[in-house]
């Protein structure tokens, strides 16, 4: 189902990604990962796993028939990247050049709209301890903590959740 794109800013608009855009989408989580390797404090061996492992280009094909992504772009490409799964936000990215400028809460607002409209009544993510306030501001609550295994063993994710006042039946 194609939705009409959503304006976010004077330049800015959030559509479905397409298949012509994963390369970009690959590239954009590529400069995501390293500067969240940088913010959160990740080893090198941890970096490189996001960077080569859940920012290839194969993996954003993978999760892409499986999951909603929405792409945030301006005249100069994609800055942002939003994935949802049932009611689950499984990334939201925007470029470290763009960060501040209102992206990520509309990639997010999208995002819930996506799972108010699939009928769910809650938004739940996991998110690096950096981005906690982002998502409070968004309305979240911390739930709990995962601890994460395999190459990302040592991090702390938080739970979170937000109940939806209006969540379709």
């Amino acid at each position: 189902m194609r939705e009409a794109p959503a304006h976010l800013e004077d330049d800015v608009t959030t559509t479905p990604m397409e298949e012509a855009d994963a390369a970009e989408v690959s590239r954009l989580l590529v400069s995501s990962y390293e500067f969240l390797g940088e913010r959160e404090g990740l080893s090198p061996e941890q970096t490189r796993f996001l960077v080569s492992r859940r920012g290839s280009l194969e993996c954003v094909r993978r999760e892409s028939r499986s999951q909603q992504y929405l792409i945030a772009r301006d005249a100069g490409g994609i800055v942002g990247v939003v994935a949802v799964s049932g009611d689950t936000i499984t990334k939201l990215y925007v470029s470290p050049k763009h960060t501040g400028e209102g992206i990520g809460r509309s990639l997010y607002e999208a995002a819930e709209s996506l799972i108010r409209n699939g009928g769910h009544a809650r938004v739940a993510l996991g998110a690096f301890p950096t981005a906690v306030p982002f998502y409070v501001r968004m309305g979240l609550s911390v739930v709990g903590h995962k601890e994460a295994a395999g190459a990302l063993e040592g991090l702390t994710v938080a739970l979170m959740h937000k109940e939806l006042e209006h969540g379709a039946a």
